[in-house]
């Protein structure tokens, strides 16, 4: 490999004629697919200062970034190609850089190298500069054949024409061209890459042009992206051009790949964006953070794309992208421009990774918003064929997919939630009623038959709190509510002062309430939302399309019911019978969900009432049954409100209806 990283290395340090003085670097080459990506110096100072270069995202990356230098201490890193270099320090490139760091380019410490290219041509370098003191001061950026040098010269002929006051911008501190290479300099900034969009209005907002709206039509970014769409001979495009004629907007600077990875936040109001070369003084406005969201959705996170999507409704719906939209014109016709940015992606961009999730969102979002052309009555039927076991693992992984979306939240949307002290004062009398109530209930329950259920009643107080206060008061309440139960039945018969029924019993009781408060604060959550936009319901899942999701629904019921059978009869698996119940409303209907609950319900009462011969009453086992399947209801009819309106759950309606219609070609 240092054959092939050998010819840029000498590209970079090329000299007129013999070296007068030699500059020694040695470093420690690492790869990434397969491909050259870092060059590190060997010593540990070195090598930790130099992975600022480095913005890991991922789960992964991050550990291996952590376990990096570590690795430099070990005799492990002889698994490192190493590279040796010898430079002139009389060449142009090797002044420049000492200009730039302060040390003379004799007394030169090995600095950090990322390569940068395009189309995996190193045509470009990243090179991270440090003082005498080992501190990082600059980061110089190179280009080495016509290609580097072009986008080279253009990103920094941007920064230049940019004003000194732009904020969150970088400011360059030098430029080198030579009949080799093109280079800029920047001062490094310190931080790390933000995890949301915190504080990222504030430049949006000053990055807009002062001067008035102007047709979209007439900006560079978008004639480009109709020359595209003009190839591409779309439907699509016209239905999204025709929502978008005639529509002007206040322009703003645009950065063109606005990613975690090329930003630096010391906090949320002190940012510096990189990377500018895609940079335009003239963008459409909202483009930008659309590509945060999107891009650190798909590349970073790995979201599905409902959950993508889920990600944008949420931004496009919140007060501060709102005030945004307002102040630079979209706010009519935000969700259109956004699809224009993903056709942008698609069209213009074609990136390496993420384009065809980029495609799908494109796709889903144009549906779920009524953007897509009529399809002609004639239209063939896409028939969709895979072979059985193939089949049954989709049924089995969608299903899990539906289930594991009802407990996303927004990652990159930033909330400020008030102080828990401040909803206290300002909500106390609901609070207190709920204390009140479920001391009320704890004391129902003590005076009655240890062996009633009482959870309904328990429920009741974390319902209000969820409702008009907040989901963690809920969860506050639902914990004091799992214990107090357990506790009241331990404290009236003799027969629960088991330790392990009394813990497992608190355990099943906590989750079963926590997911109501859950579910209850997720339909709060999309109150606001739902009133302004109106998703069609989804269609009715059909039992021949899912019937692997049912035999395994009917598994895992019949394992609930033998665990509930081989343990004592006090132990409750309430949320472990609602589970196979809710799995058939997500992939399924309501019908099916309140069909099993109440099979699943009865098993389980029977179940109790045949093992506990303590109390043998009718009246116990029709009372809890009604509370039982009272509790399955409430969750099931929570979980068929929560996918009708919630594109978390679209792909269903999605894959549906591409069993009728063929496919848009965009």
């Amino acid at each position: 490999m240092f054959r092939v990283v050998l010819p840029t290395i000498e590209m970079l340090f090329a000299g007129n004629g013999q070296p007068r003085q030699t500059v020694h670097f040695d470093w420690r080459l690492i790869h990434r697919k397969r491909q050259p990506f870092l060059l590190l110096p060997t010593t540990m100072t070195d090598t930790r200062v130099g992975l600022e270069l480095y913005s890991a995202q991922r789960r992964r990356a991050k550990i291996w970034r952590a376990l990096l230098p570590l690795l430099f201490r070990t005799p492990a890193v002889s698994l490192l190609e190493r590279v040796h270099f010898e430079a002139d320090a009389g060449s142009e490139i090797m002044q420049f850089l000492a200009w730039q760091s302060g040390v003379p380019a004799t007394r030169m410490q090995t600095f950090a190298i990322k390569f940068g290219g395009i189309a995996q041509q190193w045509s470009r370098l990243v090179l991270l500069l440090c003082d005498e003191t080992r501190r990082p001061v600059s980061v110089v950026k190179v280009g080495l054949d016509p290609v580097g040098c072009e986008v080279t010269d253009r990103e920094a002929d941007l920064l230049e024409k940019l004003s000194p006051h732009t904020l969150g911008c970088i400011r360059l501190t030098g430029r080198l061209n030579t009949p080799a290479l093109s280079a800029f300099a920047t001062a490094y900034f310190p931080g790390d890459s933000p995890g949301n969009d915190a504080g990222m209005e504030q430049l949006f907002h000053a990055w807009l042009s002062p001067g008035p709206p102007v047709p979209l039509a007439g900006l560079e970014t978008w004639r480009v992206l109709a020359a595209e769409a003009a190839k591409a001979n779309s439907g699509t495009w016209q239905v999204l051009s025709a929502a978008l004629a005639g529509k002007t907007v206040r322009t703003t600077l645009y950065h063109g790949d606005f990613a975690p990875w090329n930003i630096r936040a010391v906090n949320a109001r002190n940012l510096r964006i990189f990377d500018w070369e895609r940079g335009q003084l003239q963008g459409i406005p909202g483009w930008d953070w659309f590509h945060f969201f999107v891009q650190t959705a798909i590349l970073a996170r790995r979201h599905s794309v409902e959950r993508v999507a889920a990600e944008v409704e949420q931004l496009l719906h919140s007060d501060r992208f709102k005030k945004y939209a307002v102040e630079a014109g979209i706010s009519d016709f935000a969700q259109p421009l956004l699809l224009a940015y993903l056709l942008h992606q698609k069209w213009v961009i074609k990136p390496m990774e993420g384009g065809k999730k980029t495609a799908e969102l494109f796709e889903l979002l144009s549906n779920r918003w009524q953007m897509t052309p009529p399809v002609p009555a004639t239209a063939p039927t896409e028939i969709s064929s895979s072979g059985f076991w193939a089949g049954t693992v989709f049924q089995l992984k969608s299903a899990a997919t539906q289930l594991s979306n009802l407990f996303w939240e927004p990652s990159l949307t930033a909330k400020n939630q008030p102080l828990l002290r401040t909803q206290f004062l300002r909500h106390w009398p609901v609070i207190l009623l709920a204390g009140l109530m479920l001391a009320g209930v704890a004391t129902a329950q003590y005076f009655t038959n240890a062996h009633l259920l009482f959870l309904p009643f328990y429920l009741v107080p974390c319902a209000l709190l969820t409702w008009k206060v907040d989901r963690r008061w809920g969860t506050l309440i639902a914990t004091a509510a799992a214990v107090a139960g357990p506790l009241v039945m331990n404290a009236k018969d003799t027969g629960f002062h088991k330790p392990d029924v009394m813990v497992w019993n608190m355990i099943m009781r906590f989750f079963t309430l926590q997911m109501c408060v859950l579910l209850m604060g997720e339909i709060h959550k999309q109150k606001e939302l739902s009133r302004r936009h109106a998703a069609p319901d989804h269609p009715p899942g059909k039992f021949t399309e899912n019937w692997a999701v049912v035999l395994a629904s009917g598994l895992l019921f019949l394992i609930v019911a033998a665990l509930d059978y081989v343990t004592d009869p006090r132990m409750i698996f309430l949320p472990l019978y609602i589970l196979p119940c809710m799995i058939l409303t997500l992939v399924l209907n309501l019908r099916w969900g309140i069909a099993s609950a109440l099979v699943a319900m009865m098993i389980a009462s029977l179940e109790e009432y045949s093992a506990n011969s303590s109390y043998g009453l009718a009246e116990v086992f029709g009372w809890n049954f009604i509370m039982r399947f009272a509790i399955a209801l409430f969750v099931i009819l929570l979980l068929d409100r929560i996918r009708k309106g919630n594109i978390l759950f679209s792909s269903r309606n999605h894959n549906h209806n591409h069993r009728q219609t063929p496919p848009i070609r965009c």
